[in-house]
């Protein structure tokens, strides 16, 4: 996706991107970012615009379940520890993308698991996502002491360039020694495989099924063989708009794909439950996944960018999967 090229608008179909940044001058918060009214805030206090006065702010929106997110979290670690004490304050927009992740306790414990240690708005209704007319996971917006925007940029990668940027305005010196080494930047090229969503809403498309993907319990049949970057179901599901769950212990999920990193959002169906996932790949028996609570989970690590056919098998009913992304 060529992020440089979006315009600014409602929201309409908020995706995750791979990398991009585009020009500020169309945005509605070009002038100044607004006072945030947030359900809640972690790790802070609310912070009102008299707080933020004279500071370079950097507004990350993220949800915890979205790997690109989860993947530009230490970059932002790296900024905050180095630059806090040079006027830089960081702001995390927890815009959630999946029902729940509007829960508070299950952000709470992924704000701590994955160390995020600065503010946290908890932006349940995307409240703040639409004042910024953001559609993008993750997505960071950076404002200078006089509270003008002054970079944007959409998903992972470019951290050195958004890094002088982030110092320009903080007006350290150029000589001064940077937050971390950049080498470790993704080859987001590498990946072919598109992120592939399950439920009834936005995973149709993906789907090498002759039933159609709608709400409601469904017997499933596959595609042989299943198409490259497509899913298929076998056995009986409930379907809903976000998510497909299994109803039996012999329902199985296949996933064509190209990549090295498989990541699968997924969640019990009972708050406190647990449901075991057989891997395979080609036939070939993985380590199972544990699943016990609402989050994301990888499923499959190669040595490098290859194609396979995987097989994910519920041990019981209850089993939730949202939303497959890959990495390099």
């Amino acid at each position: 996706m060529a992020a440089g090229s979006v315009i600014y608008a409602t929201r309409v179909n908020p995706r995750r991107v791979a990398g991009g940044d585009v020009d500020v001058s169309g945005s509605p918060v070009r002038n100044g970012a607004p006072a945030l009214q947030p359900r809640g805030w972690l790790n802070s206090g609310p912070l009102q615009p008299a707080a933020l006065k004279g500071k370079v702010v950097l507004y990350d929106f993220w949800t915890y379940s979205c790997v690109n997110c989860v993947r530009t979290l230490p970059h932002i670690r790296a900024w905050y520890s180095r630059y806090a004490k040079d006027g830089l304050v960081v702001i995390g927009v927890h815009s959630p993308e999946f029902g729940f992740e509007k829960d508070h306790g299950n952000v709470a414990q992924a704000v701590h698991k994955l160390g995020v240690t600065w503010p946290v708005a908890l932006d349940d209704d995307h409240h703040i996502w639409d004042q910024f007319a953001n559609q993008y996971w993750p997505a960071k917006y950076l404002f200078d002491r006089a509270n003008h925007l002054q970079f944007v940029h959409f998903g992972e990668g470019d951290y050195s360039h958004t890094e002088d940027v982030i110092r320009r305005s903080l007006g350290v010196p150029a000589g001064a020694p940077r937050a971390g080494d950049q080498s470790g930047e993704p080859n987001l090229a590498l990946v072919t495989t598109p992120e592939t969503y399950l439920g009834a809403e936005r995973g149709a498309d993906a789907l090498a099924s002759p039933q159609p993907l709608t709400p409601g319990q469904q017997d499933f049949t596959a595609s042989d063989p299943v198409p490259t970057d497509h899913t298929a179901l076998t056995g009986r599901w409930l379907v809903s708009n976000e998510y497909v769950e299994s109803a039996s212990a012999d329902d199985d999920l296949l996933l064509s794909y190209r990549a090295r990193e498989v990541n699968l959002v997924m969640a019990p169906a009972a708050p406190g439950a647990a449901v075991d996932v057989e891997v395979d790949i080609d036939g070939r028996r993985l380590p199972a996944a544990h699943v016990t609570d609402s989050d994301m989970y990888r499923v499959v690590l190669t040595p490098a960018l290859e194609a396979h056919l995987l097989r994910l098998h519920p041990t019981a009913a209850g089993l939730r999967m949202y939303a497959f992304t890959f990495g390099p």
